[in-house]
């Protein structure tokens, strides 16, 4: 019987998949196939195949070039999926991002139309102040709630190690799994065991990115939940957007606080690109160091 080779080029067999990911993320309910895939570089079905299998090797400029313009997506991307620096998962979620740090004024536009609608016949300054209440982020409380874990693990050089956090809060604990089809095409998985929150995630030589991020995200869940700061709104899809947002910041303060950036910043060689050394100090990716330099000199945060 004959035995399977090993995969030729891994690396375009896993651009094929992030290809077919973002296609079926624009597509949404239309069912992709490999051919749509193909497509994209004008393969044939026999090219596509060998593609997908990993056969044919997915390297030029011009497929680069080809692929990111096809998609939508940044060349950066493509290219680090294609050079094997990242993988197609976390290519993905580079893609989809890292989520709002700020409510969306389209968000909150169709928010205030839809509180309108149901109080139209009630309407007052009051009412109007409580729809504001509802949306508020509550920084001020977010940026208290890190500053106390950041004291409490003495932490004043990045990057800093979850495993001191679980380490300093019992409360808490992360864990690697082999298996990663437990996590179910996520960053990593959550749940509560004899009374502690548990994180699960992919175990790999090196903690990605993506996963240092969904991790925070997830201790940002349990430490404003448990601080009481989480919007407090009944479960719907307002009070899930506000406790996103609130996450998102948590993550962002807890691994990326702006007084450390700006340290950093001072000691950078600025002949070089900016934003991918903070990325390496921080131990995050370029997409997110990018977008959380912009915020933290818009808004001049503390934290």
């Amino acid at each position: 019987m004959k035995k399977d080779a090993a995969t030729k080029y891994p690396n375009s067999a896993n651009l094929f998949q992030f290809c077919r990911r973002v296609l079926d993320h624009k597509f949404g309910g239309i069912r992709v196939i490999d051919q749509d895939v193909g497509q994209i570089l004008g393969f044939d079905p026999a090219d596509c195949s060998h593609w997908k299998k990993g056969k044919k090797n997915i390297r030029s400029i011009q497929a680069m070039k080809s692929i990111a313009k096809h998609l939508g997506v940044d060349e950066r991307l493509v290219v680090d999926v294609a050079s094997g620096e990242m993988t197609e998962g976390e290519a993905f979620f580079e893609f989809t991002g890292y989520g709002d740090f700020s409510p969306d004024p389209k968000f909150l536009e169709n928010a205030k139309k839809d509180y309108y609608r149901r109080n139209a016949n009630s309407w007052t300054k009051d009412k109007e102040l409580e729809f504001k209440k509802q949306f508020e982020t509550n920084e001020f409380e977010i940026n208290r709630v890190v500053r106390g874990i950041h004291e409490a693990l003495a932490f004043q050089e990045a990057p800093l190690y979850l495993p001191e956090v679980v380490a300093t809060f019992t409360d808490l604990t992360i864990k690697p799994v082999e298996d990663e089809t437990v996590l179910e095409g996520k960053a990593i998985r959550t749940f509560e065991k004899d009374g502690k929150m548990v994180v699960e995630y992919p175990l790999d030589v090196k903690m990605r990115p993506y996963v240092r991020y969904g991790i925070a995200k997830a201790m940002g869940k349990h430490f404003l939940g448990k601080e009481g700061v989480l919007s407090s709104l009944e479960v719907n899809e307002h009070s899930n957007y506000i406790n996103e947002v609130q996450t998102n910041l948590f993550a962002a303060k807890l691994l990326t606080p702006a007084y450390l950036i700006r340290k950093e910043l001072a000691n950078l060689d600025a002949g070089k690109d900016i934003v991918a050394q903070l990325a390496d100090v921080f131990w995050m990716s370029k997409t997110f160091m990018n977008g959380r330099l912009k915020e933290i000199l818009e808004k001049n945060s503390e934290i």
